[in-house]
């Protein structure tokens, strides 16, 4: 059976299942990153996912505008150890970027695996190795 990709567009995002278990995330230049955008990118994640685990690439082009809100919430938080994210790799591309999500997972801690990365081939690698990981412990 051939796999399609599924493609949702948000607001502020694209947000792809690229293959079964990675989700990439791409968020559009030019918008600005605000609660009711990152919900509704959660949800939409959480319908490509349809249950199952998966790992994310989230991509935040350079100069990318943001709410302060936005990093005073524990998105993550209410479906902890329930939601399907087993890994999120985040690449940035400017330092004010790196700044804020490294300070929001310091602030925030989530039970899945997270890293930040300047560089989206060097994410992507990871992701591969941690979704290697999750396939073998569900075979296990």
């Amino acid at each position: 059976m051939r796999f399609e990709p599924r493609i949702i567009e948000t607001r502020i995002a694209t947000i792809t299942l690229v293959r079964p278990g990675f989700i990439e995330q791409r968020y559009r230049p030019g918008e600005r990153i605000d609660l009711p955008g990152f919900a509704e990118n959660k949800r939409a994640r959480l319908e490509l996912a349809q249950g199952k685990p998966c790992v994310m690439l989230s991509i935040i082009p350079r100069d990318m505008d943001f709410d302060m809100e936005v990093t005073g919430v524990d998105h993550f938080g209410p479906e902890r150890g329930q939601d399907t994210l087993c890994a999120l790799a985040v690449v940035v591309h400017d330092s004010m970027a790196e700044m804020v999500t490294k300070l929001f997972f310091t602030y925030f801690p989530t039970v899945f695996r997270t890293q930040v990365f300047n560089e989206e081939s060097e994410a992507r690698r990871w992701l591969q190795l941690q979704l290697a990981e999750v396939i073998q412990e569900e075979e296990r």
